[in-house]
């Protein structure tokens, strides 16, 4: 008969060590996540169903900006302990996530500060930066402004690599700096295409912008004039964003051969037209052969247009 009560005291204790323990009629929990702004992480942003007071207590170090670090349970239960939190770990899996919300400042943004500190520092323009060993992003803490500066720059003109010392938070306790390495190319404002072209597309004027490309990789043969590209027709695929070669591209065809086309014959006093069938395929200002359908002789022409033509004064049968 003394069995039964001690099992109901068993029970009651084990219930009250492995239970949720309610404080102020609210029982404290473990949050799975918290996100911080701040240096520091604080009770409320690790338990939920804490007084106002105890929500403030700071009891750590927020990671880095940007960074993350989990909370165990046997540090989570000193902290308990410590600050007399109602809240104890039911199992050795209990953790939180700690994350430092940030603010980003991405390579390009670098790029741009190092390009205006390498004008500052006597390099002519134009020129790229390039910073591609770099892949990283600064991240600041959301209250700091978002701003970078180049406290230092060491340059080698001749081989163009330098060293730059990236600061954020300058005259702030939060100041950081980041040492990277670069290299600057001189370069040309070189014509592409926005948009790819098939066999036999025609270039329009709108999917022309100006692109900057080192001009040691450059290679003989490319356009560098966008008006030489205007009106010229693809001899193969051309894919986007790249220099363009000469060879690549041709006038349109505008008189194909077999094609009837208009002759024009204009002097000072007069002009007249015939029909003729061209003999070739001819482009813009090509001169080519025809027959003139009335006559049956066969002339020389000069194409202006889509299947029309202008008559040269010399001719031959």
């Amino acid at each position: 008969m003394m069995i039964r009560p001690f099992v109901l005291v068993f029970a009651v204790l084990f219930f009250a060590l492995t239970s949720p323990v309610v404080a102020q009629g609210t029982a404290v929990l473990l949050k799975p996540q918290a996100n911080v702004t701040g240096s520091y992480v604080t009770l409320g942003d690790i338990f939920s169903g804490l007084t106002p007071e105890q929500e403030e207590i700071a009891v750590a170090h927020a990671p880095q900006p940007g960074r993350q670090t989990v909370l165990d349970y046997r540090w989570l239960a000193g902290i308990a302990q410590r600050h007399k939190v109602a809240w104890r770990p039911s199992t050795t899996a209990d953790q939180i996530l700690i994350i430092r919300d940030s603010q980003t400042i991405s390579i390009g943004e670098i790029t741009d500060a190092v390009e205006e500190s390498l004008v500052e520092y006597g390099i002519p323009e134009p020129f790229i930066v390039d910073l591609s060993g770099e892949t990283f992003r600064i991240h600041i803490p959301v209250d700091n402004a978002a701003a970078i500066t180049i406290t230092g720059l060491d340059v080698n003109r001749r081989t163009g690599r330098f060293i730059a010392e990236v600061t954020t938070g300058d005259g702030t306790a939060q100041r950081r700096s980041y040492r990277m390495n670069g290299k600057f190319y001189p370069v040309d404002l070189i014509p592409v295409l926005v948009d790819g072209l098939q066999r036999g597309d025609v270039v329009r004027e709108d999917q022309i912008v100006l692109r900057k490309f080192p001009s040691e990789r450059l290679q003989a043969g490319i356009i560098r004039n966008a008006d030489e590209l205007i009106g010229k027709q693809a001899r193969r695929a051309v894919r986007p964003n790249e220099p363009l070669s000469a060879r690549d591209f041709t006038s349109p065809i505008l008189v194909k051969r077999g094609a009837l086309v208009t002759i024009r014959l204009e002097t000072a006093n007069m002009s007249l037209t015939a029909r003729g069938k061209a003999l070739e395929d001819g482009s813009e200002g090509d001169v080519i052969r025809v027959v003139n359908l009335q006559s049956n002789k066969t002339i020389q022409v000069e194409v202006i247009a889509d299947n029309e033509v202008r008559a040269i004064q010399a001719m031959s049968q």
